[in-house]
């Protein structure tokens, strides 16, 4: 089997989802997006059994940034088709697959949702929450786009702040609009290279180190639970 990471700014990596995939028996592949000089993988969606869209500053709201969107748009689409093929969107990743399911991706109204806070499982019973026992999930946020949940798609986590955090689409596309992924140093880096938008919102870094640990337990469940879905 085989996965690719598209990577939207070099400092918004795969994190725990790499070693997930590996143990799973994936060989893993990069796609920089970032880099406006290399081209999108021609046939990406037949060449790998799992496409994983992962974050960054870019804005799908963004009228000039269509073109560049277009062939992740297309990569949606794709994956929608064609039969034994998985996508996994983070954060700007996930707004990619809201609008090309046909959604409203737009700026929240209430500026930056950041660090951490407790989600909601609106759907205990759904098969990517097999074996987690608790009615909230620890999650990092790290956004102010906000998209609406796509027709035909099921909403499975909340945050008070903003309520769309994840959908699933025929348990095949999985898009979460927060961060269960991050390593600690990634979260570090983050607050470095991130620093002048953090700045915006008022949400809690306090204790990150235990946060994260605690995030990272239920994420490790639930991508599993996807990966043998």
């Amino acid at each position: 089997m085989r996965a690719v990471f598209i990577r939207f700014i070099d400092c918004e990596g795969p994190g725990i989802l790499e070693p997930i995939l590996r143990e799973a028996g994936y060989r893993i592949s990069y796609q920089n997006a970032y880099d406006r000089r290399i081209h999108l993988m021609p046939e990406i969606h037949l060449n790998f059994d799992l496409i994983v869209m992962l974050g960054g500053p870019q804005s799908v709201a963004d009228p000039a940034e269509q073109e560049f969107f277009k062939p992740y748009y297309d990569i949606v689409n794709n994956v929608v088709a064609l039969p034994n093929k998985k996508l996994i969107g983070i954060c700007l990743g996930s707004q990619i697959i809201a609008k090309a399911l046909g959604a409203n991706v737009r700026p929240g109204t209430k500026g930056p949702e950041t660090g951490f806070s407790e989600l909601q499982v609106l759907k205990p019973e759904h098969p990517i929450f097999k074996d987690i026992d608790k009615e909230s999930i620890m999650a990092f946020h790290l956004h102010e786009d906000i998209f609406d949940i796509p027709v035909g798609a099921e909403h499975l986590l909340a945050s008070d702040f903003y309520a769309n955090q994840m959908f699933s689409y025929k348990n095949k596309i999985f898009a979460f609009q927060t961060h269960l992924e991050p390593t600690l140093e990634m979260l570090h880096v983050w607050q470095s290279v991130h620093k002048e938008f953090i700045t915006k919102g008022t949400g809690d870094f306090s204790e990150i180190a235990v946060k994260q640990k605690v995030m990272a337990e239920s994420a490790n469940t639930i991508f599993r639970n996807i990966i043998k879905l």
